[in-house]
């Protein structure tokens, strides 16, 4: 057994808390689909019946959940969900402003279920399921794209990497992570700081642990629709004081009771009380305390070392609860585990640690660490990696607009993240510039420079001269840091004439006035030599971007042409003189 401090024996127990209000319906489908919904608005209604008339069952509403939809009655949902250990029914209205329906069989064959998955998912899990047969993959459809997850999970630093042992280009130089004044990292939580947009982009990309190591990140915890055996158990519990015909049956009916997978309940108490089972905690014989029992060590803690605490305090609390029995014990200890993640629908370790179901909202996530979802699943792999006859499900998120392949492992060094502008300079630039902000709006009439300051290390990695059309153009300005990795600002430019837009980082041949017009080779003289340039241009032959074509471009229409050439023609021959 291991002794922890109280919050920390909470946020343990707390890690393993799971969903499972999944049940058969009919929902304009087979009896065997299920449909979640995802709530994602605040005190929304639930009444007792398909209408506004009828009362509410919840006085407050619910907020930023899931539930299971039952059937539909026009437009409304028939769902039930849990509330406070409670199982309860009614309906809500199916606006979907605020209401997303996803649909799944987790009953279909194989290659039914991995026809519903995107392309790059598919060869991982048919190497998983050559391995495990019974295996089921669940794909869970996410109502917005991995990109905006992502930047919700690096806002406020929602996902964290330690100073101390993750290297220097995995931290974040983003929004509340970095102080630029300073030159220094935002030292949090004793020793953490926000993770970098690579990193997160790996750890939320599901195709990253489709792997018979990690996929456990994905296993779903709850009941569900999986038969469990006595057998099955006995294998997880094997070698262990939980092997007996008593534990196997109380387990068994604990896992029906709290809505919890029993496998995942045996595993729990493996974890708090260890294989050999000797703790004063579930003895049932400690003085003072006999004859009651705590198997999840809920309340197990003390100001200071001494075990003896930390066993009276979680059996005062086991008297408290009136766990006089083994089974009122492990029942009771499964249902509080169930009590805070499983009845919002987070019934994975990922779901736990990345709520991604609710659009422009980050609520209820358990652990800040960015790799703490995948290290907690790849800790059930001895439980199941051997069991190949098992049934298990596992429920893995499909974001939409996903990139085509999976993101890769971030680099391990200590380059900086630094692609961030430090500022844009240019008359009439709204809003105002934020170095977190990636998005402008300028109008112009004619030739203008915006001068742009980046970081040391960094580097501007486009043009340094855009052609604009009259009306509307987009300047993507690309900013690469010293970690390799870029970062984007766009500048939406209204131009009244065809004109163009020099980007000005500091070095002189940047500005318009060191573009000469007609010196399209720079050696600050108008030649034969650059009107041959103009002409491959017009033949295709060589193509002219930035500097020098703007200096090509003589009239500024924001094109090169014959009458630019001719121009040039003329002032060689003297007869017109390019200003």
């Amino acid at each position: 057994m291991t002794y922890i401090n109280k919050s920390l024996s909470f946020l343990l127990v707390i890690s393993l808390l799971i969903s499972a209000l999944f049940t058969q319906f009919s929902f304009n489908v087979s009896a065997a689909t299920i449909a979640t919904a995802y709530i994602n608005g605040d005190k929304v209604n639930v009444r007792t019946g398909p209408g506004t008339s009828y009362s509410k069952v919840e006085e407050n509403g619910i907020s930023y959940r899931q539930v299971t939809v039952l059937a539909t009655e026009g437009s409304w949902l028939k769902v039930t969900y849990m509330n406070g250990g409670v199982k309860k029914t009614g309906y809500i209205y199916n606006d979907t402003s605020y209401v997303y329906i996803d649909k799944n069989d987790p009953n279909l064959d194989f290659n039914s279920q991995l026809a519903n998955f995107p392309e790059s998912y598919r060869p991982a899990l048919i190497e998983l399921h050559n391995k495990y047969p019974n295996w089921k993959f669940v794909p869970d459809n996410v109502n917005c794209t991995f990109y905006q997850s992502v930047q919700l999970q690096m806002a406020e630093m929602r996902k964290q990497v330690q100073l101390k042992y993750h290297p220097i280009s995995w931290r974040s130089m983003g929004k509340g992570s970095y102080d630029w004044s300073k030159n220094e990292w935002v030292n949090t939580n004793g020793g953490w700081t926000g993770a970098s947009r690579e990193v997160i982009r790996y750890y939320m990309d599901p195709r990253n642990f489709l792997n018979s190591s990690e996929i456990y990140m994905f296993l779903m915890q709850s009941y569900g629709n999986v038969t469990y055996t006595a057998d099955g158990l006995r294998s997880i519990v094997a070698n262990t004081f939980l092997n007996t015909d008593e534990y196997i049956n109380i387990i068994l009916n604990a896992g029906k009771q709290s809505g919890i997978s029993p496998y995942i309940i045996a595993s729990k108490i493996r974890q708090e009380q260890g294989d050999d089972g000797r703790s004063g905690l579930i003895s049932g014989t400690y003085p003072g305390y006999e004859g009651y029992y705590n198997f999840f060590n809920w309340s197990a803690s003390s100001g200071s070392s001494s075990s003896s605490n930390v066993i009276k305090n979680g059996l005062e609390y086991a008297k408290k609860m009136g766990w006089n029995t083994k089974e009122k014990a492990i029942i009771g200890g499964a249902k509080m585990l169930a009590d805070g993640y499983v009845e919002v629908g987070q019934d994975t370790y990922y779901y736990q640690d990345f709520n991604v179901h609710f659009t422009g909202k980050l609520w209820h996530q358990y652990a800040q660490a960015v790799h703490d979802a995948r290290n907690k699943g790849a800790s059930l792999q001895k439980e199941y990696a051997d069991k190949t006859n098992y049934t298990l499900v596992f429920r893995i998120p499909v974001f939409k607009d996903m990139p085509s392949s999976a993101c890769p492992r971030p680099v391990e060094n200590d380059s900086l993240n630094n692609y961030y502008l430090n500022n844009i300079s240019v008359s009439g630039l709204t809003p105002s510039f934020y170095r977190y902000t990636y998005a402008y709006d300028l109008q112009v009439n004619g030739d203008t420079t915006v001068n742009v300051s980046i970081p040391d290390t960094a580097s501007l990695t486009c043009n340094t001269a855009f052609p604009l059309k009259m009306g509307d153009n987009t300047v993507v300005l690309s900013v690469k840091s010293q970690s390799g990795y870029k970062n984007d600002y766009t500048i939406y430019v209204n131009a009244i004439r065809d004109c163009t837009l020099y980007i000005n980082d500091g070095n002189a041949d940047n500005s318009v006035s060191t573009v000469k017009k007609g010196d399209i080779n720079g050696d600050g003289n108008v030649t034969v030599s650059d009107m041959a340039t103009i002409r491959l241009h017009l033949l295709g032959k060589y193509i002219l971007s930035g500097n020098p074509f703007s200096a090509a471009d003589i009239n500024g229409d924001g094109k090169v042409t014959v009458s630019d050439m001719a121009t040039v023609r003329l002032h060689l021959l003297g007869k017109y003189i390019i200003k």
